[in-house]
């Protein structure tokens, strides 16, 4: 009886260490969707789509500004509270000048996505983010 109790248990323990979750930011599919280098080089402004998730899957679109040479990482997006939440859509990046960088997009306007929209990155890099919402 015993046996069969440690059985059961080292089973159970065994299943819980399996990762069901599909992967994770590893296994991002990322479509680059518009990309504009700044006219000093430095910086790269990108929108972009994600999926991955397996079957609780996940698809969302966002805008990323990093350092020139560095990779794209589609966690570090410029709108919204939780990055993976599919809020925004028809992104596009467009810089003033070296020092700004105008970001344009459709949001969902859904009562359940006012405060994950009222987040959004500000500046970076010593790059100010110009927002503009289309309509």
């Amino acid at each position: 009886m015993k046996k069969i109790i440690l059985l059961m248990f080292a089973s159970v323990f065994l299943l819980g260490c399996i990762d069901f979750s599909g992967g994770g930011p590893n296994t991002d599919k990322i479509k680059i969707i518009g990309e504009e280098k700044s006219s000093n080089g430095r910086f790269i402004a990108t929108s972009f789509s994600c999926s991955g998730g397996g079957a609780a899957g996940y698809f969302y679109f966002n805008a990323s500004l990093r350092k020139a040479g560095e990779k794209l990482d589609p966690r570090d997006g410029l709108l919204g509270k939780h990055k993976t939440w599919n809020a925004f859509n028809n992104i596009k990046v467009k810089w003033i000048d070296d020092t700004n960088l105008e970001v344009s997009y459709d949001q969902s306007n859904s009562p359940d996505y006012k405060e994950n929209n009222a987040v959004k990155v500000e500046s970076k890099h010593g790059i100010r983010i110009h927002y503009k919402v289309k309509q």
